[in-house]
C-alpha cells in the first residue's frame, strides 16, 4: 500500500511539472530538431525501419494494427508498410470482426465463410468506443438516426474519446452515414484540445502518439510538432517496438503503441521531405 502510494504521489508530481514546463522544454526540442533537420529526418527513416522489423513479421494482430498500418500505406505510399496485406489476409481468414469494413468496404460479416469464424468478441472483445467505430463504419448500410449524438458523447477534453470522435467521424466521411457539413463541425471541435493536450506531458506513449496520429490524417502536419516525434523516437525499444504504460505486455514492446508511434513516425517524414 506504501509503494502504490508513493506511485500516485510520484505521477501526481509528475503531471503538475509537465503541465507547468513541457510546452517550453518542446521549444528547445523543436530548436533543436530544426537545427540538424536532415540528420534528424533520417533518424526518424531508421526508426522506422526498426520498427517494422519488429511490427511487420507479426501475423495474429489487432484491427487498429490493420486500421493504421493501411492508412500509413495509403498516405505516404511507404512500401515498408506492405507487411500489412498479409496481416489483413491472415485476420480474414481467422476471425469474424465487423470491424474489418474500415480496412475492405466489401467485407461482409454475415457471409457463411465469414460467419463460422471466432467471434472478435469472444477472440479480444472491444471496449465501448471501439464498438462505436464499428457502428461508423456500417452507418451506411445500417443507418443509424442518432450516430453523431452518440459518437460527440465520448468527448473527454483530448482523451482517447476525443481522439475517437475524429476516427469515427473519418470512417463516417468515408464510408457514408452522416451529413458532412455535421462531421466536420464535430472533427472541428476536437482539434485545438487534441493539439493542447500534447504539449502539456513529456510522456509520448499510447495516447499522445494517437493525438499526433489523427491530428496527421486530418491534414494539420503543422501542429504536430518536431518535438513531439523527437519524443516518440527516445521512447522506441531496443526491439524496435514502442511501451505503453497500463498496456500488457507491461515494460514491453505493445502492438497498438508502436503502429501508433510508427504511423505518425511515416506520416511526419513523408510530409517533411515533401515539404522541403
Amino acid at each position: 500500500m506504501i509503494n502504490t502510494f508513493l506511485e500516485r504521489a510520484r505521477r501526481s508530481a509528475e503531471f503538475r511539472y509537465d503541465r507547468l514546463t513541457t510546452r517550453y522544454r518542446n521549444d528547445r526540442l523543436d530548436q533543436q530538431f530544426n537545427a540538424d533537420r536532415p540528420a534528424m529526418l533520417d533518424r526518424i527513416d531508421q526508426c522506422i525501419t526498426r520498427g517494422v522489423g519488429w511490427l511487420g513479421p507479426q501475423r495474429d494482430v489487432s484491427m487498429s494494427v490493420l486500421y493504421c498500418a493501411l492508412q500509413t500505406l495509403r498516405h505516404t505510399a511507404d512500401a515498408r508498410f506492405e507487411f500489412v496485406r498479409a496481416q489483413m489476409d491472415h485476420y480474414r481468414a481467422t476471425i469474424n470482426d465487423p470491424a474489418f469494413r474500415v480496412v475492405d468496404r466489401d467485407y461482409d460479416d454475415t457471409a457463411p465463410e465469414v460467419a463460422n469464424l471466432p467471434s472478435v468478441m469472444d477472440v479480444r472483445p472491444y471496449f465501448d468506443v471501439e464498438l462505436m467505430m464499428i457502428d461508423t463504419a456500417w452507418a451506411d448500410l445500417r443507418p443509424q438516426p442518432d450516430i453523431l449524438k452518440r459518437l460527440a458523447a465520448f468527448d473527454d477534453d483530448g482523451g482517447y474519446g476525443s481522439t475517437h470522435i475524429v476516427i469515427g467521424a473519418l470512417i463516417l466521411k468515408e464510408n457514408g452515414g452522416a451529413d458532412a457539413a455535421a462531421l466536420d463541425a464535430l472533427i472541428n471541435s476536437q482539434i485545438a484540445v487534441i493539439a493542447q493536450s500534447n504539449d502539456q506531458t513529456a510522456r509520448a506513449e499510447d495516447l499522445f502518439a494517437e493525438r499526433c496520429m489523427v491530428l496527421q490524417w486530418l491534414g494539420l502536419h503543422d501542429l504536430v510538432r518536431p518535438s513531439w516525434v523527437v519524443r516518440l523516437m527516445d521512447r522506441q525499444l531496443p526491439d524496435g517496438g514502442w511501451t505503453g504504460r497500463n498496456i500488457p505486455p507491461h515494460g514491453q514492446s505493445n502492438q497498438h503503441t508502436s503502429v501508433l508511434a510508427l504511423a505518425v513516425l511515416a506520416e511526419f517524414l513523408h510530409h517533411h521531405r515533401a515539404k522541403h
